[in-house]
């Protein structure tokens, strides 16, 4: 009897121990699936998705600049010739040309040659021997030909490429060129060639030239030259067009000239006639000497 009783509490026992593992394993697995619907309303765990995300990002953003980046020279020109060719190439191909048009005739005749002949030995004989021939055109002489002209594009490429490639080296040059010549400061000149005062350009593309009063506005105010009372109250004006600068009397007393900077060449200026100036010219307001840098 006590026998039966130990092995009863027993197994109550285990069936105790079973169902705590099993309510245990429910809440823990319980635990786990609110987390997982917890987890990303937590701060730290959108601030960590907000990182992946950027993070991502940044590195897809680097490998497109990278391919751009690396995209060189050789491997432009050989897409850039790549394009011609297939444009070049999307040309209607007719089948029907004459030459094609001879090779079917020949096979024609050859095939009906040999069949009123009999199937003899003599046409089986020339019929493998045009057979053959026509094999070797089309391998030989039609892929020779094909090379030729797949070589004459490449080479025609080429040249547009040197053109295009000079054209863009000549517009680049006429660029620099023109910022060399741009216009930065005016400086007002003594007797002695030295600077009296200087005027910032910036961005202004109209500059009145003359002698400042109550009733008369000038950008450059040249009254501090030595001479000038030969200077009118608006003797000049200088305007820039399309990153050119151009000079124009305005029909002073005294009138206007201008000393080159290349060749140290003196010129008097005709009235209200645009003359283009560079950069390291002189321009005289009579003889108020100005100089353009």
């Amino acid at each position: 009897m006590s026998s039966v009783l130990r092995q009863f509490y027993y197994k109550k026992d285990k069936l105790r121990e079973g169902k705590k593992e099993m309510l245990w394993g429910i809440r823990r697995f319980l635990s786990n699936f609110r987390s997982i619907f917890r987890r990303p309303f937590g701060r730290g765990s959108i601030y960590r998705l907000e990182r992946l995300k950027s993070v991502v990002r940044m590195k897809e953003n680097g490998e497109n600049r990278s391919e751009k980046n690396g995209l060189g020279v050789d491997k432009g020109i050989r897409k850039y010739e790549k394009r011609k060719l297939n444009a070049r190439s999307q040309k209607a191909y007719k089948f029907f040309n004459v030459k094609n048009i001879l090779i079917i005739l020949i096979l024609i005749f050859t095939f009906i040659f040999v069949h009123f002949s009999g199937y003899s030995t003599k046409s089986l004989y020339f019929s493998i021997f045009i057979y053959i021939g026509v094999t070797l055109y089309l391998l030989i002489v039609e892929r020779f030909f094909e090379k030729v002209e797949v070589q004459e594009e490449i080479k025609n490429i080429k040249n547009d490429r040197e053109r295009e490639h000079n054209v863009f080296l000549e517009r680049v040059k006429e660029i620099e060129d023109l910022e060399k010549n741009q216009i930065e400061h005016i400086f007002l000149k003594d007797s002695e060639d030295y600077d009296m005062k200087i005027w910032k350009v910036g961005r202004a593309t109209s500059l009145l030239i003359g002698k400042q009063s109550p009733r008369n506005r000038v950008d450059i105010d040249v009254s501090e030259g030595i001479y000038s009372n030969l200077v009118s109250r608006a003797h000049g004006i200088l305007n820039r067009v399309n990153g050119i600068w151009y000079y124009e009397d305005l029909g002073s007393q005294n009138g206007s000239g201008i000393e080159r900077s290349l060749d140290k060449r003196k010129m008097k200026l005709k009235k209200n006639i645009p003359v283009k100036v560079e950069s390291g010219d002189i321009i005289y307001l009579a003889t108020t000497k100005i100089l353009l840098k």
